[in-house]
């Protein structure tokens, strides 16, 4: 292959990953965004009825689904996902759950203020 062909098969590839993280993640409620320039970072939640791959319950839970991502552009570059089961009474308003809700229960970096969190500097006295 030549290198016109390499190249064009490499946007190709692109344009298609993009395209279905887009159509993947648009629904997804954003929590917070962050620029610099062409690179964005971002924070998307989603409440829903689901069964993950290797579980080994026989009905859906109640779970909220969460995904931080970076972007060059449009171009998605990285992601990260995170999963928490919810209390089985989240079942009736799964569609009506509140973000900062089950905040607690995401690490940190999942969490909704985490960037409005102040830096802290640890002080060694010697």
């Amino acid at each position: 292959m030549d290198a016109l062909t390499l190249v064009l098969l490499a946007l190709l590839v692109l344009a298609a990953r993009t395209f279905h993280w887009r159509h993947q993640f648009a629904a997804w409620e954003p929590l917070w965004r962050f620029r610099s320039g062409p690179v964005t970072v971002e924070l998307r939640r989603h409440a829903d009825l689901a069964r993950l791959e290797h579980d080994s319950l026989e009905y859906p839970q109640p779970r909220e689904f969460r995904i931080i991502t970076m972007r060059l552009g449009a171009i998605p570059l990285w992601s990260q996902r995170a999963s928490v089961c919810l209390p089985m009474e989240a079942d009736a308003r799964i569609g009506a759950i509140a973000a900062g809700e089950f905040d607690h229960l995401f690490d940190a970096h999942f969490r909704r203020g985490w960037t409005h969190r102040p830096a802290r500097l640890a002080a060694r006295a010697h």
